[in-house]
Protein backbone atom coordinates (compact mmCIF):
# COMPACT_ATOMS: atom_id res chain seq x y z
CA UNK A 1 0.00 0.00 0.00
CA UNK A 2 1.10 3.13 -0.89
CA UNK A 3 2.13 6.12 1.97
CA UNK A 4 0.14 9.12 1.62
CA UNK A 5 1.69 12.24 1.00
CA UNK A 6 2.32 15.04 3.55
CA UNK A 7 0.98 17.81 1.36
CA UNK A 8 -2.50 18.18 0.18
CA UNK A 9 -3.29 18.28 -3.48
CA UNK A 10 -3.33 22.27 -3.19
CA UNK A 11 0.14 22.21 -1.68
CA UNK A 12 -1.05 22.79 1.77
CA UNK A 13 1.33 20.92 3.81
CA UNK A 14 -0.51 17.75 5.89
CA UNK A 15 -1.14 18.03 9.56
CA UNK A 16 -0.29 14.15 10.23
CA UNK A 17 3.20 14.23 12.10
CA UNK A 18 1.98 17.35 14.26
CA UNK A 19 -1.36 15.47 15.00
CA UNK A 20 1.26 12.50 16.03
CA UNK A 21 2.94 14.35 18.01
CA UNK A 22 0.88 16.99 19.77
CA UNK A 23 -2.28 14.38 20.58
CA UNK A 24 -0.34 11.66 22.61
CA UNK A 25 1.77 14.14 24.45
CA UNK A 26 -1.59 16.41 25.23
CA UNK A 27 -3.85 13.29 26.25
CA UNK A 28 -0.87 12.07 28.46
CA UNK A 29 -0.48 16.06 30.24
CA UNK A 30 -4.38 15.19 30.89
CA UNK A 31 -3.99 12.11 32.33
CA UNK A 32 -1.06 12.46 34.65
CA UNK A 33 -3.02 15.87 36.18
CA UNK A 34 -6.15 13.86 36.50
CA UNK A 35 -3.90 11.55 38.60
CA UNK A 36 -2.88 13.90 40.91
CA UNK A 37 -6.85 15.36 41.62
CA UNK A 38 -6.76 13.11 44.76
CA UNK A 39 -2.85 13.80 45.63
CA UNK A 40 -2.79 15.64 48.90
CA UNK A 41 -2.77 19.04 48.71
CA UNK A 42 0.88 20.66 49.26
CA UNK A 43 2.41 23.50 47.49
CA UNK A 44 4.65 20.95 45.81
CA UNK A 45 1.67 18.90 44.24
CA UNK A 46 0.24 22.48 43.44
CA UNK A 47 3.37 23.44 41.91
CA UNK A 48 3.64 20.06 39.70
CA UNK A 49 -0.14 20.46 38.73
CA UNK A 50 0.49 24.51 37.36
CA UNK A 51 3.66 22.86 35.39
CA UNK A 52 1.39 19.97 33.89
CA UNK A 53 -1.52 22.95 33.15
CA UNK A 54 1.14 25.10 31.53
CA UNK A 55 2.71 22.27 29.36
CA UNK A 56 -0.99 21.98 27.75
CA UNK A 57 -1.49 25.37 27.44
CA UNK A 58 2.11 25.54 25.61
CA UNK A 59 1.47 22.19 23.53
CA UNK A 60 -1.96 23.97 21.99
CA UNK A 61 -0.03 26.70 21.37
CA UNK A 62 2.67 25.50 19.65
CA UNK A 63 0.27 23.02 17.43
CA UNK A 64 -1.15 26.06 16.02
CA UNK A 65 1.39 29.28 16.60
CA UNK A 66 3.64 26.90 14.21
CA UNK A 67 1.43 26.31 11.87
CA UNK A 68 0.48 30.22 11.59
CA UNK A 69 3.91 30.86 11.37
CA UNK A 70 4.35 28.52 8.45
CA UNK A 71 1.03 30.01 6.76
CA UNK A 72 2.71 33.34 6.87
CA UNK A 73 6.13 32.45 5.53
CA UNK A 74 4.20 30.45 2.79
CA UNK A 75 2.19 33.60 2.13
CA UNK A 76 5.19 35.77 2.32
CA UNK A 77 7.22 33.56 -0.13
CA UNK A 78 4.09 33.36 -2.83
CA UNK A 79 3.45 36.99 -2.31
CA UNK A 80 -0.54 35.96 -2.36
CA UNK A 81 -3.31 35.80 -0.14
CA UNK A 82 -4.13 32.23 -0.32
CA UNK A 83 -0.74 30.83 -1.10
CA UNK A 84 -2.22 26.91 -1.32
CA UNK A 85 -4.44 27.42 -3.83
CA UNK A 86 -4.37 26.50 -7.22
CA UNK A 87 -2.93 29.14 -8.79
CA UNK A 88 -2.08 31.12 -6.13
CA UNK A 89 -4.73 33.39 -5.58
CA UNK A 90 -4.01 37.74 -4.21
CA UNK A 91 -5.57 38.93 -1.12
CA UNK A 92 -8.46 40.82 -3.43
CA UNK A 93 -9.28 37.01 -5.19
CA UNK A 94 -7.54 37.79 -8.55
CA UNK A 95 -5.61 34.83 -9.93
CA UNK A 96 -1.98 35.60 -10.28
CA UNK A 97 -1.46 34.11 -13.55
CA UNK A 98 0.41 36.64 -15.15
CA UNK A 99 4.40 36.71 -15.03
CA UNK A 100 5.67 40.04 -14.27
CA UNK A 101 7.89 41.17 -17.15
CA UNK A 102 12.03 41.40 -16.89
CA UNK A 103 13.75 44.50 -15.92
CA UNK A 104 15.59 45.48 -18.98
CA UNK A 105 18.11 48.20 -18.27
CA UNK A 106 17.85 51.21 -19.92
CA UNK A 107 20.01 51.46 -23.81
CA UNK A 108 21.90 55.38 -23.15
CA UNK A 109 22.67 56.46 -19.12
CA UNK A 110 20.36 58.11 -17.30
CA UNK A 111 20.44 62.33 -18.49
CA UNK A 112 18.94 65.05 -16.07
CA UNK A 113 18.34 66.76 -18.82
CA UNK A 114 16.69 64.87 -20.84
CA UNK A 115 13.14 66.03 -21.50
CA UNK A 116 12.21 62.98 -23.65
CA UNK A 117 11.69 64.73 -27.02
CA UNK A 118 14.68 62.66 -28.35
Amino acid sequence: MRRPQEAKRSGEPGWSWRRAVIFPLIIFACWRLMVMENAPDTVVNQTIAWGWIILIISLAFFYTGFATAQDIAAILATRTGLPYATPPVAVDGEPLGYQPEPYEPPSRPFDPRDNGSR
